[in-house]
């Protein structure tokens, strides 16, 4: 977690066409030769600890050192017969430092942004910032012509000559009529904010900071509802559980916390890690949670009675960046400092 001292650091947003699924799917299988279901690419750790889907998978092409030429002329085919699966929107916000994390507020009726687009942004300048994307402004990014670059550019140009007509630009700095004006910025942590987590119904979002402590907002508002202290270093993630009534921690003091989100109390205090705890999240139902941490280890925990149920780690035991539950709760997504992503059965409860 390097944090330059930057100006001007842009937060940027991608559309991902309809084609991108496709596309991956196509080059993956023309590469490989054929298509492997799902189960081929989890795994469950052995006995040992020691498989990793790198393993299983130098395993399963075990005898194949090179791709067959017929394979790659498809697998070039492919690529070059496709249009780009992402498109760089013509609009960006700003932070006066780094960005550390970003998410989409929840888009359903119960939000109070309805079903327009929201995105927060959390940097090491001690803010957090809600960004507005509308319809139009989705729209105008689209790519269906192929031309990612040429599409984005002529909608950049007929947004900004618009703006330039109305004086209703979402942002105009030194005349760029692209950079967005954020709707919404939460201020009052006294260090870097690390990550934000919305609550289910988009009312709220949570905030890890560098200054040991978490913050839960109301985004109407602006206003800091609850502040959460208890860590002795270093807040590094968080994240509410699908009630809303529970906000769960990770941080560079090796624990993590469970939290009452109303009071502000802490409930339960894992000693869940022997280095910094870099990644927690809720499962499903809000039962299990899972976290990863700089020891090599991925730990799955009851809610309710703090109890360690599981323990998965690859081989090599390589720092863990970053932990998700699946959305049904079978899978956990791993990151890991060898630059590699892993995707683990842990299964029900």
């Amino acid at each position: 977690r390097f944090r330059p001292y930057r100006t001007g650091v842009p937060v940027v947003i991608l559309r991902l066409s309809a084609t991108e699924q496709n596309f991956t799917m196509g080059v993956s299988d023309a590469m490989s030769g054929t298509k492997r279901p799902l189960e081929e690419e989890t795994l469950e750790p052995s006995s040992d600890g020691s498989n990793t889907a790198a393993t299983n998978t130098s395993n399963q092409k075990a005898g194949s050192s090179s791709l067959s030429a017929e394979a790659a002329a498809v697998a070039s085919d492919l690529a070059s017969s496709i249009p780009s699966p992402f498109v760089e929107l013509p609009y960006h916000g700003e932070h006066r430092r780094a960005v550390s994390a970003v998410s989409f507020a929840p888009s359903h009726g119960q939000s109070p942004f309805g079903r327009t687009v929201v995105c927060a942004s959390a940097s090491a300048d001690g803010t957090v910032k809600l960004w507005k994307l509308t319809d139009d402004m989705l729209a105008r990014g689209g790519c269906a012509d192929g031309d990612g670059a040429a599409a984005a550019a002529t909608a950049f140009t007929a947004t900004s000559s618009a703006a330039d007509a109305t004086g209703s630009s979402g942002g105009d700095r030194d005349g760029d009529t692209n950079v967005l004006t954020a709707i919404q910025t939460l201020q009052g942590h006294a260090r870097g904010i690390n990550d934000c987590a919305w609550s289910r119904t988009a009312e709220y979002l949570a905030t890890a900071s560098d200054d040991k402590n978490l913050r839960v907002w109301d985004v109407r508002t602006g206003d800091a509802l609850v502040e959460f202290k208890g860590h002795t270093n270093f807040v590094f993630s968080c994240a509410f559980n699908p009630q809303s009534n529970l906000l769960v921690s990770g941080s560079f003091d090796e624990t993590v916390k469970i939290w009452d989100v109303r009071s502000g109390d802490c409930v339960s205090t894992l000693p869940a890690h022997s280095d910094p705890v870099t990644g927690v999240d809720f499962n499903r139902d809000g039962t299990c949670i899972v976290s990863g941490s700089h020891d090599g280890l991925i730990r799955i925990w009851d809610t309710m009675t703090g109890e360690c149920l599981k323990t998965i780690y690859a081989g090599g035991n390589p720092p863990v960046s970053f932990v998700r539950f699946s959305p049904n709760g079978k899978f956990v997504l791993s990151g890991t400092l060898d630059s590699t992503l892993r995707l683990w059965r842990v299964g029900d409860k």
